[in-house]
């Protein structure tokens, strides 16, 4: 069963391709997980989560973003002129960081698409920009994600040329909740002192978990955790906590070089994964209004409550530690990332004096020679943690 997420991660455009084909449906790519894509699914639209292109080399982008933007990014926006994800049918962009924000330009120079127009207005546009809160609480601030979320999906009925009804977003939810419970099963496995399940491959159970259709990645769940509740035990390794970066191909080397020198991730809080995995979707109100809630409960380094202070930050992170027995942590930040750069310094000083966890900085440039440098610092970090 891990084979065929193993598939989906090394030749994720392939099978979209395929789905497409098979199903005569649309697919629309995503860059931040703010997106509603529930209301994608109810559209019967694929929702598939846009990466960069691991550690290739930069090709087209530098042409057009400068070389100090996050590499993340800078990697996502290359793929697009390079042509990868033409299959597409539209991208959703939203304003997550200030690079993420000028995205919605930038996509439409370096992969520009022709939809149809009405007095020279695309009815629905190819590019679809969501300008969400940075504050997550406060006066309006529900009221105003609710009122983007229907400009969203009035585009996505533009397109489809179906209503999108409380009743076919209420079947979305369901399976996005029951998404969430598979997802919740497999990390309580990873915090299980009798270790299971690798972090490299819960790493790619999440990655295929947002290119598949949920409903397919659901079924697969279930027999993939009944495979690994089954198994024996691994072997004794350092536990690690692994924060920033993002779930795509590069990232995922991280896990690997981690493993390679002894230690194995059981708990981590990178961008889109488990990050809006930890809560499922309210029914005891409105679709709509549960979507908002639901995004609007997302914590990453970039949103902030109204009385925000770093501790909140903190304080997410210590609940997703909780019970996983974490004896470092690993912080891999990509280059230039203000909003995981900023707040290493207040993480790093807590993880030590509340929680009596190391950490180890590594910087990202998105390259291999970043993750070269990383395996000898790495192997440093496992071998103190062991004593």
């Amino acid at each position: 069963m891990a084979s065929i997420f193993q598939d989906w991660m090394e030749n994720r455009h392939e099978r979209v391709r395929n789905w497409k084909a098979e199903n005569g449906r649309k697919a629309y790519g995503y860059l931040c997980c703010m997106t509603p894509e529930e209301i994608l699914y109810a559209g019967g639209i694929l929702p598939v989560k846009v990466t960069g292109s691991g550690a290739q080399p930069l090709e087209v982008v530098d042409k057009h973003v400068v070389h100090y933007a996050c590499p993340y990014v800078r990697s996502m926006l290359d793929a697009a002129g390079r042509g990868d994800y033409n299959y597409l049918d539209g991208i959703v962009v939203c304003n997550s960081c200030d690079i993420m924000s000028r995205c919605e330009y930038y996509w439409r120079v370096l992969s520009p698409h022709q939809k149809p127009t009405i007095l020279g207005v695309e009815l629905s546009p190819y590019v679809l920009y969501i300008k969400s809160p940075e504050k997550i609480s406060g006066p309006g601030v529900h009221e105003y994600l609710l009122g983007e979320f229907r400009i969203f999906k009035q585009h996505i009925e533009r397109e489809t040329r179906e209503l999108i009804t409380d009743e076919k977003l209420s079947q979305a939810i369901a399976v996005y909740n029951e998404h969430y419970d598979w997802m919740q099963r497999m990390h309580a496995l990873r915090k299980d002192k009798s270790l299971k399940i690798s972090g490299s491959e819960a790493f790619t159970v999440e990655f295929t978990a947002l290119q598949m259709p949920k409903d397919e990645h659901n079924r697969r769940m279930a027999a993939f955790l009944e495979e690994v509740e089954n198994r024996e035990p691994l072997s004794d390794r350092v536990r690690i906590f692994l924060s920033g970066g993002a779930v795509d191909q590069f990232t995922s080397r991280i896990y690997s070089v981690i493993e390679e020198a002894g230690g194995n991730v059981v708990a981590e809080d990178i961008g889109v994964g488990a990050s809006y995995f930890g809560h499922k979707i309210d029914t005891s109100v409105s679709p709509m209004d549960a979507i908002v809630k639901h995004r609007l409960d997302v914590h990453c380094p970039h949103t902030m409550t109204s009385d925000y202070h770093p501790r909140e930050r903190l304080d997410y992170i210590k609940n997703k530690l909780e019970g996983a027995d974490v004896q470092g942590a690993i912080f891999f930040v990509p280059m230039y990332c203000e909003c995981r750069n900023l707040e290493y310094p207040f993480l790093k000083e807590k993880f030590k004096e509340e929680l009596g966890i190391p950490s180890l900085y590594l910087e990202s440039d998105y390259g291999q020679g970043s993750l070269d440098e990383a395996v000898s610092k790495v192997e440093a970090f496992i071998e103190m943690l062991e004593g």
